[in-house]
């Protein structure tokens, strides 16, 4: 069955306004003040509106007709107003009149009718992101599989009984099973990321996100014992000291996982809630009549939910002076991504799960300006993203579930699906369009992680449709992020998401696809190598059932456009693909061929980027 072609137009626009300087001069000025922004058009415009939303209502501006910027080679006339900034998010587009019509210009293109505020464009007025982000590759590291730096550290089997069974040492080379789920530990550590980050220099790596380090029972270690401390089976605190010095120097900048929503059951706070309805740590949880007398994190007894509803626990974890996220903060993290932060809310539920969000960004930006705080909302989380709570998502939705559902033929849970290219370009240009343009350059773009399958057992090991997939990632809008071991070709052993896409890191090169490793590693230095692809606005140019294509561009207030098109394809073959690029020289990115602006037939396998300006 053919589903309907994408409805957002693909050609080259005759009216263009996005965040770069040419069109907005500038971006976070404070609220109160106004912004100068700008519009390029190409039709017979008789004149030009602008129009923005204050107190519920629509009210215009005039805009006046500027000079052509110096260095612009596109055509057209240039229009400016200025923006009035009234509120903490302010939408606005343009009104293009016409000899007897009008168009509306917004985020959605343009169009005779009025669409509605999701579409308009956004201006957050005083946010400040974490622009460092932009520019960075993340490597997602979960400790325990990653690499073994001191084996005298290391769980042995019968050590302690946890959720009713010894815990077990495991073998670094054996695969995972269902058994030691959550009891087998390997014995990677911190040490061993200290070992391993001259190889994630040279992979070109300037992030890690690490799953939860605290002393926890598990091996995955979101049951938190002690948020204070590292757990000494990573080596603890002398480890994590090594590591932030080591990264330090090396450039590498570390986001640790804030695990807010629940603690483990053998925290003290949760033991002593336990012991007695008199404890004041009582009403850090949530009680109930029931079997299991208090809510938990899908009603696993290891994992009680905190009860935002109290002060203290929002002071205990998110914004006191002695917090969680300030403590790690100080101890040299560069920020948190915070695990299934659409739950953490009040009287067990997501209750003012937003302003928790706010006052823990807020702590965040206090204790360090810049810190980067994202947080896995694996559904949309376009009511979140206002610029007031965390800087960005993990992009399931918006970018890596679609992403690998085109390209395997399949969801994550395996159920099949014939999503086509047009469909795609739909989803992604839906879920890109709604947010702020800081916040799109903030979210955190991934294909797999640690509780998703492997991005390569999902296409069936084909490395040519994982490295579109791969290439779709580097070039996209916001923060790239690769999961341990996928660069040299570690997949799983059989189908599912967590705990099969566990496995650990090979250290023998012998067992390493080196080809794959290279194809990385040059698409890692593309992306770092290239600015546009850090803060240029995102447009979709191509769409067929197995292609899909995309041009970032960021022009500056001269009107130099420096541009980047990445285009990729889900078949494992030979697959030529024509586009239409705006004039001029362009550059393969890999391979150093030059093509000529205009119509373009390539080959997609395996993905393509090309550089101009």
């Amino acid at each position: 069955m053919s589903m309907p072609t994408a409805s957002l137009p693909l050609q080259a626009p005759v009216a263009q306004h996005d965040h770069t300087p040419a069109y907005t001069a500038r971006l976070g000025t404070p609220q109160g003040e106004s912004v100068t922004v700008r519009l390029r058009c190409e039709l017979p415009v008789t004149s030009v509106l602008l129009k923005y939303v204050h107190i519920g209502e629509v009210e215009t501006v005039d805009a006046r007709e500027v000079a052509t910027p110096p260095e612009s080679r596109s055509g057209g006339r240039w229009f400016e107003a200025e923006l009035p900034l009234a509120g903490h998010r302010v939408r606005y587009a343009w009104q293009l009149n016409l000899e007897g019509d009008h168009l509306n210009l917004t985020h959605l293109g343009l169009h005779h009718s009025r669409r509605g505020f999701r579409g308009w464009f956004q201006y957050l007025p005083g946010h400040v992101a974490p622009e460092w982000a932009w520019s960075s590759v993340f490597y997602q590291v979960f400790p325990d599989r990653f690499r073994n730096g001191d084996p005298g550290n290391d769980v042995q089997t019968g050590e302690y009984v946890y959720s009713g069974r010894p815990v077990e040492h495991v073998k670094w080379d054996t695969p995972v099973d269902a058994h030691n789920d959550i009891h087998g530990h390997y014995g990677g550590d911190l040490n061993g990321v200290t070992q391993a980050l001259p190889y994630l220099q040279q992979l070109g790596i300037t992030g890690l996100w690490l799953t939860p380090i605290f002393t926890s029972p598990s091996n995955h270690r979101y049951d938190v014992t002690d948020y204070r401390a590292v757990d000494p089976h990573l080596g603890g605190e002398a480890a994590w000291n090594e590591l932030t010095r080591a990264a330090d120097t090396a450039g590498i900048r570390i986001v640790l996982d804030g695990v807010f929503n629940h603690t483990g059951d053998e925290n003290a706070l949760f033991r002593a809630a336990q012991a007695s309805e008199a404890a004041p740590e009582r009403e850090l949880f949530t009680w109930r009549a029931a079997e299991l007398n208090y809510h938990a994190f899908m009603d696993v007894p290891t994992l009680p939910k905190i009860d935002y509803g109290s002060p203290a626990a929002v002071a205990e974890f998110l914004n006191g002076e002695r917090s969680v996220v300030r403590h790690w903060l100080r101890r040299g993290a560069a920020g948190w991504r915070l695990d299934v932060a659409h739950m953490i809310g009040s009287g067990g539920t997501d209750d003012d799960n937003l302003p928790l969000h706010r006052a823990l960004k807020a702590a965040a930006r206090e204790e360090r300006p810049d810190a980067y705080v994202f947080g896995e909302r694996f559904f949309d989380p376009e009511h979140a993203l206002d610029g007031q709570g965390e800087d960005g998502a993990m992009n399931y939705h918006g970018f890596g579930l679609p992403v690998m559902q085109w390209v395997s033929g399949g969801t994550h849970f395996g159920a099949p699906s014939r999503l086509d290219g047009h469909e795609l370009v739909d989803i992604l240009h839906d879920a890109y369009h709604a947010l702020a343009p800081q916040v799109a350059l903030s979210m955190f773009n991934l294909l797999e992680s640690h509780d998703i399958g492997r991005a390569l057992f999902r296409v069936g090991n084909d490395r040519t449709r994982f490295l579109a997939a791969f290439t779709l990632l580097m070039g996209y809008a916001g923060v790239p992020c690769t999961y341990y071991g996928t660069e040299v070709g570690v997949t799983q052993s059989r189908s599912g998401n967590m705990p099969w896409c566990r496995e650990p890191m090979p250290w023998n090169e012998a067992d390493w696809d080196l080809g794959l490793l290279e194809r990385v590693r040059a698409l890692i230095r593309v992306r770092r190598e290239t600015p546009v692809l850090h803060a240029g606005h995102l447009r979709f140019v191509h769409a067929e059932a197995d292609a899909v294509a995309y041009l970032r561009e960021y022009t500056r207030a001269d009107g130099h456009a420096a541009r980047a098109a990445v285009v990729a394809s889900r078949r494992a073959g030979p697959h030529p693909v024509t586009l239409t690029l705006p004039a001029g020289e362009w550059r393969d990115a890999l391979s150093g061929a030059v093509l000529s602006g205009g119509e373009v037939t390539l080959d997609a396998a395996g993905g393509r980027v090309l550089v101009q300006g």
